[in-house]
């Protein structure tokens, strides 16, 4: 929206206290990154105002819904009055504020925004704008450190942070010149007529992830897990699936409920949880130019609170949603591109996946035996699964035949 009424003073320059309250909701709601709550936006007003100047007006807006509660969310404007990310001087100013100095003579978004945005600065920072705010530092940054400190070095650097009044509002980080994501390169392969790409590389990606794990634990002190918490895991996923009882799975219901009986009796819980990745994925996963991968995007599922991300977990949640992926791009290759991958590829990426983990994971990270493993990752697979199957009902339903897929293959395999 251009020509937004208030957003530049009678003096030509920024003022967000002149916003009038439609035009800022409208700043907010019209935004891929708004998260509804099931509720609609009822109205807005400026929380606070972070920063102003005549290149950059950075904000707090809190938006009410009808149904109750609120949310804040960062509004970042350019002298223009439009989004900051499309204006250099503004991406400038935040990357200063983020203490950072760039010439940013070449800013570009690096895909399209989600819950936060993200622009590429001259190929050397990448700038990660939060859209959405709560009480506490950004995950991502937090793991980002840590992993620095443990030596980690198969992520971006962290370069420069803003936080305000104790929440992180922006964050800088290193770009990594890459071929492509994990799923972009392994589906490019299948369709090319290249399946070799991916599990080739699988067992490599075993073991960047394992000593992600590792150096995570080290870092940010590593605990016991709670006592009965493969229970409260199978309670869970039981609430899950009597969500979808009206869904297409939903005469498959009383069968999916049996498996997680089946997986909860063999699952072991491991000496130690972890902080993890929390959405870790192909997508989540660059392919450097130097021939290595690259983790990246570390803020956790989200749809989960900033607490919920932040407690530690089974680092076989990770793994599941790796492995949950070969399946997914399994499928879609051979349902949307019509492609049949080779005999056996998702099983050997699995394979080499898992591998590849053990190898450098801290065992204390892992179920003492085989089967107690297979059992806790079977339950979080299917938690993965399960989550695939809402995401494309409520966003996307013309794929949700790739999770169906799945869901068949996962009954027949049990």
């Amino acid at each position: 929206m251009s020509g937004r009424p208030g957003a530049i003073g009678q003096e030509g320059r920024l003022s967000l206290e002149s916003i009038e309250p439609d035009a800022l909701l409208a700043l907010v709601a019209g935004r891929r990154w708004f998260a509804r709550t099931g509720h609609e936006p009822a109205g807005a007003s400026l929380a606070s105002i972070v920063h102003e100047d005549d290149e950059l007006g950075l904000g707090l807006v809190d938006v009410a819904f009808t149904g109750g509660g609120s949310a804040l969310y960062v509004v970042a404007l350019g002298a223009d009055g439009e989004d900051a990310l499309d204006d250099a001087a503004a991406v400038r100013r935040l990357l200063a504020l983020c203490g950072v100095d760039a010439v940013c003579a070449d800013v570009y978004p690096a895909g399209l925004d989600q819950t936060n945005s993200t622009v590429v600065v001259d190929d050397a920072f990448v700038l990660k704008l939060f859209r959405r705010i709560e009480d506490g530092q950004a995950v991502e940054a937090e793991l980002l450190e840590a992993l620095e400190r443990s030596g980690f070095s198969s992520t971006p650097r962290l370069r420069g942070r803003l936080d305000h009044r104790g929440s992180t509002l922006a964050i800088v980080t290193d770009f990594v010149p890459a071929l492509g994501d994990g799923w972009e390169l392994a589906s490019a392969g299948l369709a090319a007529g290249d399946p070799d790409w991916l599990p080739e590389r699988a067992h490599r990606l075993g073991e960047v992830t394992g000593m992600m794990h590792t150096a995570l634990a080290a870092a940010l002190a590593a605990a016991p897990p709670e006592i009965g918490a493969i229970e409260a895991l199978a309670v869970e996923l039981d609430g899950e699936l009597e969500q979808l009882r009206g869904s297409p799975i939903g005469d498959r219901i009383d069968e999916l409920h049996e498996l997680v009986r089946s997986l909860a009796a063999t699952a072991d819980a491991p000496e130690l949880v972890t902080r993890i990745h929390g959405d870790y994925h192909l997508a989540q996963v660059l392919w450097s130019t130097g021939e290595d991968w690259v983790v990246i995007d570390l803020e956790g599922e989200p749809t989960r609170s900033l607490v919920d991300r932040r407690r530690r977990a089974f680092a076989l949640r990770d793994v599941a949603g790796m492995t949950r992926s070969f399946a997914y791009a399994a499928n879609v290759s051979r349902l949307v591109g019509d492609v049949e991958p080779p005999v056996g590829w998702e099983e050997t990426c699995r394979a080499s996946f898992l591998a590849g983990w053990r190898s450098t994971v801290d065992p204390r990270l892992l179920p003492a035996s085989d089967t107690g493993a297979a059992g806790l990752l079977g339950l979080f697979e299917l938690q993965k699964l399960l989550y695939e199957l809402r995401y494309e009902l409520a966003h996307r339903p013309d794929l949700l035949t790739v999770p169906l897929a799945g869901l068949v293959q996962t009954l027949e395999r049990s």
